[in-house]
């Protein structure tokens, strides 16, 4: 499909486009503001945006463990509770994805992130299973809009020949996030901290949580002080209020007077123009769901349809085969930290181990112990390894992702992290356990980063924050798929999800080499 008819897609809407008019095009406008100390700033509150999203997914499989005896959770309670969070940001994805493209990036961005930490915060507290599954299923729900929403809001603010940079920078947050839950867990769940009282504990695997809930909130609060993204005003028809961000950039960039940009009129040439109305509250309801189903119906145009469905399979395969394992990782190293240290001269592979486990032929219920199931400091330390593994692989795609593109990236990964997914099946010891899973985490976060940028480029402006919703909903379906499968088939046929995993990983990164190239091109 030639990049040419996505293009083309904006001219099948029936809003009014504007014609041809005086003034320079957003591409000249934003690349005039030069790059500097705004978009320095813009990249960092963005990279913990997204670096809070992945303390909220990560921190419940680490806890998983700790948590265990007080919630009274079974193998199959633990894959509905990292599911639950995916079912929360497979809604929250969609609706605040669309609601952003309507109302605007910040403020829309800044409430799933207050969301996200009000009620991360408030599943730290509650006491039971289905109150705490409640709340980190709201939780999912700030977490699946802010994503879609941080990649929109911020390639809007960059040139084109950063832009792939830019995103790239803000994927590898990704992993920041990773490594700091590790490192909170480390500072706070093997110790005995917390109060306990005959109708309420506040232990350890709490004071974790709370402090997990943190990031996104403090964000929220500094995302006040950023503007609206000056190509959705533009697309709002609100010009001038465009032009004023453009020369605050300008002016930080450069520390010259705003009044020195040189770009004193803004072109709307080509792109399609939604003028704000003013409607009372049922109204703006009515209005908002007829939107939202037009941003969608839109997506599945007809030259737009074979982007989005080849999207819609590879967000579905990478997730599955991604947090299908990933998020099983920490329970797996605990489990088998445990093995070796009762069994020091044994050689067992995951699946074994599992087996082995799951039906109970040794090890007894550890919840009839007063301390209930013990966490082992080593499987943190593993947590914290594979966390910080995709380093060199997050460097690489800073630096290479404008030279060699996002569909070698999304290839390469995709294929390589699938065959290391096989792998986990044969190997026999601790140390090639983690070894396999460093170099799983690291290809895979490849493959993430080149699909955000193609998820950012590849759908006209309009389009963009509904777009990248609908396919993270392909995403989250698979997301919980794949940690359902596990939680109901790792004490019972291991195998299956392991070659689930490497088949969905393989299949989707072939898929990837017939998507257009965006690679240095303009935004629609």
């Amino acid at each position: 499909m030639e990049r040419r008819a996505l293009l083309d897609s904006r001219l099948e809407d029936r809003d009014v486009e504007e014609d041809g008019d005086d003034g320079e095009d957003y591409e000249a406008a934003i690349t005039a503001t030069e790059y500097g100390m705004f978009q320095y700033w813009l990249i960092l509150i963005g990279g913990f945006a997204n670096a809070s999203d992945a303390i909220e997914i990560l921190c419940v499989s680490i806890l998983l463990p700790a948590a265990e005896c007080d919630l009274h959770m079974t193998s199959a309670d633990k894959g509905w509770l990292s599911a639950m969070a995916f079912i929360g940001m497979m809604v929250g994805g969609y609706v605040w994805g669309c609601l952003g493209d309507i109302y605007g990036r910040r403020n829309t961005l800044v409430i799933s992130l207050l969301v996200n930490g009000i009620s991360g915060l408030a599943s730290s507290f509650v006491q039971t299973f289905p109150a705490f599954l409640f709340l980190r299923f709201v939780s999912g729900l700030g977490v699946g809009g802010s994503i879609p929403l941080v990649w929109a809001y911020i390639s809007e603010f960059q040139p084109p020949h950063k832009r792939g940079m830019a995103l790239s920078v803000i994927a590898s947050f990704w992993m920041v996030g990773n490594v700091l839950v590790a490192l909170i867990a480390l500072a706070t769940i093997p110790f005995n901290i917390g109060f306990a009282t005959p109708n309420f504990v506040y232990n350890s695997w709490r004071v974790f949580l709370t402090i997990c809930a943190l990031p996104a909130l403090i964000i929220s609060i500094l995302m006040l002080w950023l503007p609206e993204s000056p190509m959705f005003l533009l697309l709002r028809d609100r010009k001038e209020e465009a032009l004023d961000v453009l020369r605050k950039m300008y002016a930080m960039n450069t520390n010259r007077s705003p009044y020195t940009y040189p770009i004193k009129v803004l072109s709307a040439s080509g792109l399609k123009v939604q003028g704000d109305a003013k409607l009372s509250c049922w109204g703006t309801f009515i209005s908002t769901v007829r939107q939202t189903w037009r941003q969608t119906e839109a997506l599945f145009s007809r030259s737009l349809i074979f982007a989005t469905v080849i999207m819609l399979f590879i967000n579905f395969a990478i997730q599955f085969g991604y947090y299908g394992l990933w998020l099983w990782f920490p329970e797996l190293f605990n489990r088998l930290e445990q093995y070796y240290n009762e069994h020091p001269n044994d050689k067992v592979s995951v699946c074994e181990l599992t087996s082995y486990h799951g039906n109970d032929t040794v090890v007894e219920d550890p919840c009839k112990d007063s301390e209930g199931t013990r966490v082992e400091t080593e499987a943190l330390i593993n947590t914290l390894i594979t966390s910080i593994a995709p380093l060199p692989a997050n460097v690489w795609t800073i630096l290479a992702m404008d030279k060699l593109g996002r569909k070698f990236f999304l290839v390469f990964s995709m294929v390589l992290s699938g065959v290391a997914a096989f792998g986990v099946y044969f190997v026999k010891s601790s140390l090639d356990n983690l070894i396999l899973a460093c170099i799983f985490g690291a290809v895979s976060t490849m493959g993430f980063n080149a699909l955000d940028c193609l998820g950012a480029e590849l759908f006209p402006t309009h389009l963009r924050s509904t777009a990248l919703a609908v396919t993270l909903l392909a995403a989250r379906i698979g997301a919980i798929l794949g940690t359902i499968t596990f939680g109901y088939l790792v004490d019972l046929y291991c195998a299956i999800p392991m070659f689930l995993v490497a088949a969905f990983l393989i299949c989707g990164g072939c898929l990837g080499i017939v998507l257009p190239n965006t690679t240095r091109t303009a935004l629609m």
